[in-house]
């Protein structure tokens, strides 16, 4: 990995990113394996470079008296190549990955944006609206025309009290 990559990678929030996205549970999955697999693999590049240590041919012949097996060794050691993977198929499963990432994230800002202008549309209409002590029968009756049809019903069977209104509001007079 480029060490632009390796950098915008260590420099991910994990926290944040993991509560923003807390919603959407095969996003948070998704990138919760594909930085296992990045640390995995950060990890195994670690050893490598810690293991990638020449070996001492000559201290060995010193040492052993049989220096045509040190021969064989360091022969067999030099014609070691280091095998090269086609990294092909796996960088075309992450750029899937991203493509998928990127899509969730993109319809997760659409909602978010459609959230916040819901949001800002009552507040707005919580601003406008008028205080309680103004409003008039008629304009309860525009906004809830039910009420007239359950008061009118309430009056033929001469019930005059609202069920629960008294335990809700209890009286304050002294009687």
């Amino acid at each position: 990995m480029s060490t632009a990559g390796r950098k915008l990678l260590t420099s991910i929030n994990w926290p944040v990113i993991n509560s923003v996205l807390s919603k959407h549970t095969e996003i948070t999955k998704s990138l919760g394996s594909f930085r296992k697999g990045y640390e995995e693999a950060e990890r195994q590049l670690t050893q490598l470079k810690e293991a990638d240590r020449p070996i001492d041919f000559e201290h060995y012949r010193r040492v052993l008296k049989n220096t045509d097996i040190v021969d064989k060794l360091e022969k067999i050691a030099k014609s070691q190549q280091i095998a090269k993977v086609d990294l092909q198929s796996q960088l075309q499963t992450i750029a899937a990955f991203e493509a998928k990432a990127v899509a969730s994230a993109e319809l997760y800002v659409k909602e978010t944006q459609a959230n916040l202008a819901d949001l800002n549309e009552t507040i707005k209409n919580i601003k406008e609206a008028r205080p309680i002590t103004q409003l008039t029968v008629e304009d309860v009756v525009k906004a809830k025309p039910e009420v007239v049809q359950k008061t009118e019903e309430m009056v033929r069977k001469g019930k005059f009290t609202v069920d629960g209104y008294d335990e809700k509001f209890p009286s304050l007079s002294l009687m």
